[in-house]
């Protein structure tokens, strides 16, 4: 069974140049090792117009942190964002794991009929090879179709 995995994304303020920005995102990123999780990917503060004003700013840092662990305390890393007067916006997200299945059945109704495949597969030529010109030829007949 694998560890629980975590987004908190967040913006921070456009009052900071470059350095303090990243400097304010590692602080960040330090806060939440504390807690005991393992951090997955990050990406640094990137300077964006928000959609909207958010604390009568029109632009922030948005940067995320991705992490997993086991019987993290959340609600107190909620607690010390929501009192940092550096971050506009934030949110903690559970991603989820995509589970791949195996097709176990095949669809009902195809899109065309095996005559009709068989058509298409007799209008190409014998060969497994065409040249470029042939290749061209056949994808713009497709295309104009």
């Amino acid at each position: 069974m694998s560890l629980p995995k975590y987004e908190l994304s967040f913006w921070l303020t456009s009052n900071f140049n470059e350095s303090e920005a990243e400097q304010c995102f590692n602080e960040l990123v330090k806060s939440v090792e504390s807690l005991g999780a393992q951090i997955l990917a990050t990406q640094l503060p990137q300077l964006r117009s928000l959609s909207y004003p958010i604390k009568k700013e029109t632009n922030g840092y948005f940067c995320f942190i991705q992490f997993q662990g086991e019987g993290l305390n959340l609600a107190d890393l909620t607690r010390q964002l929501s009192l940092n007067n550096k971050i506009l916006r934030f949110g903690i997200f559970k991603l989820q794991e995509k589970e791949r299945k195996a097709v176990t059945h095949l669809p009902k109704y195809s899109i065309h009929s095996k005559e009709e495949a068989n058509k298409k597969a007799d209008s190409l030529p014998a060969s497994s090879e065409l040249s470029i010109e042939e290749l061209d030829q056949k994808l713009n007949e497709i295309l104009k179709e």
